[in-house]
C-alpha cells in the first residue's frame, strides 16, 4: 500500500451534508399537515426564490455584491468575494406568510422537526418563484411570467433579509440552517423543473408535503413519482510520492482546476466509475480506491460521492476533449499556485474543496 493511501480519514463537517433537524418522514403523508402548520404558531418558514434563499440582511449587506454570483454551470461559483462571516436564515413566522403559501402557484414543503426542551419547530420551505399575485391572476394569461416577490410583498421585500445562492449561503452557515437551506433547494428544484409526468406528459401535482408527486391523469392510477438523484463520483488521484493530481477542463473558467469527476453509468459500481473517469480524462490507471464521504449537490440534483485514489503511475495523457489539461501538485506548488492565483480553487461549499485541503492538511490561502 502506498503510504499517500495509508491515512486516509473520512471527510467531516460538509457545508451540503449537514442537518440537526428530525426529518419526520412518516408525518409527509398526512394530507392535513401542511394547513396545520401554517396554523401553528411554532412554525417557522424559510423562503426559497428561483434557487436562492433568503437571509438574514444585516449580516450581508458589507458584501451585497456578493450576493448576486455569475452565472457558471460548469464548475462551483468563483466565491473569493463571498461572505465571510457567519449569516443566518431570514424564518418567518407561518403567520405572515399564510395567505401567501395558499396563493397559486406556490409550493410549500415539510421540511422537518426540530426538537427542543420544551417544545417542536416544525420548519416549512415556502418557494414563491412562481405565486401569482390578484393582480395578476386577474390580467395575464398563461403565457405570463410571475413575479413571485411582488406577489408576496406588494410594495416590495422587506430590508431585512437579501436573497443568496446556496453556494455562498452553506459555507457560512450553521449546521441547521446549511441542512434546512439544502433541502429546501434540492425538493423545490425538483419541482419546479418536473412539471409534467416523464411516463404519460399529463400535469403532475405535488403530494407528500411537497416530497412526491402524483400524476393527475386519472388512466394513470394515481402513478407517484420522487425525485431523480444522479450520483457522480469525484475523485483526488495521489501517486506514489502523494503529489495531488488536478485538472483543468475546458468548459471551465480559464485558471480554474480541480480533481477528477464524472457521473456513474447505468449498471455501474463508484468504484468502477473513479477507474473509468480517471483513464478517460488523464489516462490515469488507478488501483486502491478509498471512500472519504458524499455530499448532495442540487444544481440541479446530484450527490458527490467522494474517493480516493493511488495512481498506479504518474503518465498524463489528458482526452482532449473534456479536459484540456492536468498536472501533478506538491503541497508547496499548490499553496503558491493558489496564493499567486495561478490557478483558482473550488468553492467553499464543494467536496472538492475539502478533498483538496484534506490533502494538504490546512486550508487553502
Amino acid at each position: 500500500m502506498s503510504d499517500a493511501m495509508r491515512h486516509v480519514e473520512p471527510l467531516r463537517d460538509l457545508p451540503l451534508a449537514q442537518s440537526e433537524i428530525d426529518f419526520d418522514v412518516a408525518s409527509r403523508t398526512d394530507e392535513g399537515l401542511i394547513d396545520r402548520l401554517l396554523d401553528d404558531e411554532a412554525t417557522k418558514v424559510l423562503l426559497v426564490r428561483e434557487g436562492s434563499v433568503a437571509v438574514r440582511g444585516a449580516a450581508s449587506t458589507a458584501a451585497a455584491a456578493a450576493l448576486s454570483c455569475a452565472d457558471d454551470p460548469a464548475a462551483p461559483r468563483p466565491d473569493a468575494g463571498a461572505p465571510a462571516g457567519e449569516l443566518d436564515l431570514a424564518l418567518i413566522s407561518a403567520a405572515d406568510v399564510r395567505r401567501d403559501a395558499r396563493r397559486p402557484g406556490a409550493l410549500v414543503v415539510y421540511l422537518g422537526c426540530e426538537h427542543g426542551d420544551t417544545a417542536d419547530i416544525p420548519y416549512l420551505a415556502l418557494d414563491i418563484t412562481r405565486i401569482r399575485s390578484d393582480s395578476e391572476l386577474g390580467r395575464a394569461g398563461a403565457d405570463h411570467e410571475p413575479d413571485g416577490a411582488d406577489a408576496v410583498f406588494g410594495d416590495g421585500e422587506p430590508a431585512w433579509f437579501d436573497w443568496l445562492e446556496l453556494r455562498s449561503f452553506a459555507p457560512c452557515a450553521s449546521a441547521r440552517d446549511a441542512g434546512l437551506a439544502t433541502s429546501a433547494i434540492a425538493i423545490t428544484t425538483w419541482q419546479r423543473s418536473q412539471r409534467f409526468c416523464p411516463y404519460c406528459g399529463s400535469p403532475v401535482v405535488p403530494i407528500w408535503s411537497g416530497w412526491a408527486q402524483t400524476c393527475s391523469n386519472p388512466d394513470d392510477a394515481g402513478r407517484l413519482l420522487f425525485p431523480r438523484i444522479e450520483p457522480a463520483v469525484i475523485t483526488a488521484i495521489v501517486d506514489d510520492d502523494d503529489r495531488l493530481l488536478l485538472q483543468h477542463n475546458r468548459a471551465w473558467r480559464p485558471r480554474f482546476h480541480s480533481v477528477s469527476a464524472g457521473f456513474v453509468e447505468a449498471g455501474e459500481s463508484l468504484e468502477h466509475a473513479v477507474r473509468r473517469e480517471a483513464k478517460e480524462e488523464v489516462g490515469i490507471e488507478v488501483d486502491d480506491v478509498r471512500y472519504l464521504g458524499s455530499q448532495p449537490w442540487p444544481f440541479p440534483a446530484s450527490i458527490m460521492l467522494a474517493f480516493r485514489a493511488h495512481a498506479c503511475d504518474t503518465d498524463i495523457r489528458v482526452d482532449e476533449d473534456e479536459v484540456g489539461s492536468a498536472r501533478w501538485f506538491t503541497r508547496e506548488e499548490l499553496i503558491r499556485a493558489v496564493a499567486t492565483g495561478e490557478i483558482e480553487s473550488p468553492g467553499r461549499a464543494s467536496i472538492a474543496r475539502h478533498m483538496i485541503e484534506q490533502w494538504v492538511g490546512k486550508r487553502l490561502p
